[in-house]
């Protein structure tokens, strides 16, 4: 196993059996839900680049949400290449990232910055939920993963910002 920091208080770990070589044939179900989680990643990578690039000015009092940013972008960076390849393994095309996209929330500010990133990682989130029912094995504790990840990441910025722990947008169903 690799450990590696992705955004998160504890190490990550990534399963050494989840290489493309070894998840055999995705179900068209698990194609379509992995591509709409890549899809998600395509634009939560341009988001938290673009949070990222509005913070570098803003010197001393952006550097936690600096941080947050930098983490995050790493995180949805390598979740876009670990399901590229997994999609590529499984015979199937990933989907293309778009040359842009439009931001929820334009990150010009210090607490706008963690708003998008928040909303960024509640979408992977949301992508991840409904992708874990379609995978098993190794890809499956990957979208686990993936999905805790995002929710941890999503609650950080949101407590970054000073908001209460209770506006965490419900990303799942069941939740009111």
């Amino acid at each position: 196993m690799k450990g590696t920091m992705v955004g998160t208080s504890r190490p990550t770990t990534t399963p050494s059996s989840t290489t493309p070589s070894s998840i055999g044939a995705l179900s068209p179900a698990g194609v379509t839900a992995l591509s709409a989680l890549l899809a998600v990643e395509h634009g939560a990578v341009y988001g938290t680049s673009a949070a990222g690039g509005a913070l570098a000015p803003l010197g001393a009092p952006a550097g936690d949400a600096r941080t947050l940013a930098f983490a995050a972008y790493a995180a949805h960076r390598q979740l876009r290449d670990q399901l590229t390849g997994l999609l590529l393994a499984a015979g199937a095309q990933p989907p293309a990232a778009l040359p842009a996209y439009t931001l929820p929330v334009s990150p010009t500010t210090v607490p706008a910055a963690l708003s998008l990133l928040a909303q960024l990682d509640d979408r992977t989130a949301a992508a991840a939920y409904d992708a874990v029912a379609t995978v098993g094995g190794p890809t499956r504790e990957l979208v686990v993963d993936a999905l805790t990840q995002a929710a941890v990441r999503a609650q950080r910025a949101r407590l970054t910002a000073g908001k209460n722990p209770a506006s965490a947008v419900q990303a799942f169903p069941g939740g009111s």
